[in-house]
């Protein structure tokens, strides 16, 4: 999210005025979570350049508590010592809330604009 996680109106202005920019959403969900009606209007207006992705290495946990985040509507949880917080940080001091992102935008993120990105890229048109 280009660091702008403290300012998404900002991002969203420079996705207006740039129509190949895309954005990935890791390593931001510990500060997004806090805002999730605004999250679920953002990943909802911008789900065409949008993409899931992470830097951390593959676990369960991890992506269990994403996944919870993305896809459901639950309020004010913490997910302290329920992730590997070795490989990332959960344990900020407020808690997390579902985006509740419809199955189309979910789809998008996880899979189908980084399919789009990837055929740009070899057509030579990223």
């Amino acid at each position: 999210m280009f660091n702008l996680d403290y300012d998404l109106d900002r991002l969203g202005q420079m996705l207006d005025r740039n129509p190949n920019l895309n954005a990935d959403i890791a390593a931001r969900f510990s500060e997004t979570a806090t805002i999730p009606r605004f999250m679920h209007r953002f990943l909802t207006k911008y789900s065409d350049r949008i993409v899931y992705g992470t830097d951390v290495d593959y676990s369960e946990s991890f992506f269990g508590a994403t996944f919870r985040i993305l896809e459901t509507e639950d309020e004010h949880f913490y997910l302290r010592g329920k992730v590997d917080t070795a490989n990332f940080n959960f344990n900020y001091h407020w808690p997390s809330n579902g985006f509740g992102l419809p199955d189309d935008v979910l789809k998008k993120n996880y899979r189908d604009n980084m399919v789009n990105i990837m055929a740009r890229a070899q057509q030579g048109h990223a």
